[in-house]
């Protein structure tokens, strides 16, 4: 089990990507680039966001991923997600959850198949009592383990959407690419959260994507860093904020193919979308446990559809870090660092502090809390 865990979160980590007809050879990256400057019009079909293209015969990995922060302060992430490489075949979940006095929980776990059942018209995934499920706008997750439980309504705000056709082909290979859908870029929330013996209000904002990915273990290595934060800046009657980056760097071959996302709304409203931003990792802090650095401040910087943002996100505390080789027993731990990259998940919890110009002239102040994560591999 230990072993099935740490290959779901090996090759689902590094998952990304979303649409509707296979790409031309050649490497090609969310395109067409002036699909970004319009997503109000961007409305992909619901059936086409299930990545429901056969996996079973291929090397693949699908991710549900859902992350939200509670009007309470509590941050968490819910991610289910399914893998197909050679031998290896499963369900797993990994879930995290933190308040606002950084007790933390923390759940990486294979989900057994045998009472599992999966949907082929709509989202619904049922294992054990759990459901994640998708209805028109509204979404349903129900989990349970030991020390966490969550009953969570999400009732989308925005509409679906894709970052340009949702396809990044990487290698010009119809057979190796990755998709991404984006079914709740900004949601309300309602239901309860429990950590240990506290129960609380889930009554919140959301965020939701999916993700598959479609190559050999260890062929597609990455690099890189992401954040979805949210907020409200005046009182509790203003349009919730959403900001969320995810941004990969290849690494082997081939190597500084970047795959960029980055989406900005208010309310209903979209602020922008775009692939044409800066972003540097800086302060940098020593994990000893890990042997690795992890930044502690991302800058990003954006000008797009006449808006200009400039900020970082700020790690106020890691709160898990994952070694996914850690989890494999010594002499298979010995065996596959010699033909995979060692992949180094860290997961944080911070802010983003800001300013958005608009193109008005005016000015507004951010500061929006969420998680953040930065993945390497060695």
């Amino acid at each position: 089990m230990k072993l099935l865990t740490a290959l779901c979160c090996c090759v689902c980590f590094f998952s990304s990507v979303q649409m509707e007809a296979a790409p031309a050879r050649g490497v090609r990256i969310y395109e067409p680039a002036a699909s970004w400057d319009f997503p109000e019009l961007v409305s992909p079909a619901r059936d086409s966001l299930l990545f429901s293209e056969p996996v079973t015969t291929r090397n693949a990995s699908r991710s549900f991923y859902y992350t939200g922060v509670s009007f309470d302060g509590y941050v968490y992430v819910i991610q289910v997600f399914h893998w197909h490489y050679g031998w290896f075949d499963g369900w797993g979940v990994t879930i995290l959850a933190s308040d606002s006095n950084g007790n933390c929980y923390v759940h990486e776990g294979r989900i057994s198949d045998k009472d599992l059942t999966e949907s082929k018209e709509a989202l619904s995934i049922r294992f054990g009592g759990n459901l994640v499920e998708d209805e028109g706008d509204t979404s349903r997750i129900l989990l349970a383990t030991d020390g966490f439980r969550c009953d969570l309504v999400i009732r989308s705000i925005l509409p679906p959407w894709t970052p340009g056709n949702g396809y990044a082909l990487l290698v010009g290979d119809d057979d190796i690419y990755m998709r991404k859908a984006v079914p709740v870029p900004l949601a309300t929330t309602s239901g309860t959260l429990q950590i240990g013996n506290k129960t609380i209000s889930a009554k919140g904002w959301c965020y939701g994507d999916r993700s598959l990915i479609v190559a050999p273990p260890g062929k597609l290595n990455f690099t890189g860093c992401a954040f979805r934060v949210f907020g409200q800046q005046t009182s509790d009657d203003e349009e919730p904020w959403m900001l969320a980056l995810l941004d990969y760097t290849s690494v082997g071959r081939p190597a500084g193919l970047r795959i960029p996302m980055l989406l900005m709304a208010h309310g209903r409203e979209w602020i922008l979308t775009s692939k044409e931003y800066q972003i540097t990792c800086e302060d940098l802090v020593h994990d000893a446990d890990a042997s690795f650095s992890y930044p502690s401040r991302i800058h990003l910087s954006v000008r797009s559809r006449g808006y200009s943002l400039e900020g970082d996100y700020i790690c106020d505390r890691l709160v898990a870090t994952t070694d996914v080789f850690d989890n494999f027993p010594g002499l298979l731990r010995a065996m596959v660092s010699v033909f995979l990259k060692r992949p180094i998940i860290f997961r944080m919890v911070g802010h983003f502090e800001g300013t958005l110009a608009k193109p008005d002239g005016s000015v507004e102040r951010l500061r929006l809390a969420g998680e953040g994560d930065y993945f390497t591999v060695r």
